[in-house]
């Protein structure tokens, strides 16, 4: 009789903590990284990436100018602008944070990360401070609906202006 009693106590007890007690669920943060092509410039190349603007933009495979193996490095003789932007499709709907490291000698006219879906744009604006002194921009709270979003970073700058982008990262809130 006692195992009886004993046996019905600790299935109530299971009973009570996992079915009628409601689990507290908090939603982590989801990596979607993965679905940007070429996120890092590991391959060597700009695969992925719309260059558009000024021809500027090359691979920096030297340490100091990158995070890992390659970054995208800019730099022209003359003033120039560009765009470097991707547009990341199979994306699930959802709120979004966007981000990008940099480094680079500052005093470009202007600089921005951008997330751009639906017609809807968000910006950062972007200010290096010097050689291998890397830095994380973000743009948060992208709404994404329709599985495409375009990312991207762009640069107005003066002659002589110089730095790299690595590591883009998305990530759903």
């Amino acid at each position: 009789m006692k195992m009886y009693r004993m046996t019905a106590a600790v299935c109530a007890a299971l009973l009570a903590g996992s079915v009628f007690a409601a689990p507290s669920v908090s939603e982590a943060a989801t990596d979607e990284t993965d679905l940007i092509l070429n996120p890092d410039f590991e391959e060597g190349k700009t695969v992925g990436w719309d260059i558009a603007g000024d021809r500027c933009v090359d691979i920096a495979t030297k340490q100091g100018d990158m995070q890992g193996k390659g970054a995208m490095h800019f730099w022209k003789d003359k003033d120039f602008k560009f765009t470097a932007s991707q547009v990341v499709e199979d994306v699930p709907d959802g709120t979004y944070t966007v981000t990008v490291m940099t480094q680079g000698g500052g005093g470009e006219k202007a600089m921005q990360l951008f997330a751009e879906c639906n017609g809807q744009k968000k910006t950062a604006d972007i200010k290096n401070t010097g050689w291998n002194k890397w830095q994380t921009w973000t743009v948060s709270g992208v709404e994404v609906k329709g599985g495409k979003l375009t990312i991207g970073v762009m640069v107005d700058g003066n002659a002589g202006n110089w730095g790299s982008f690595d590591n883009f990262t998305l990530t759903k809130e």
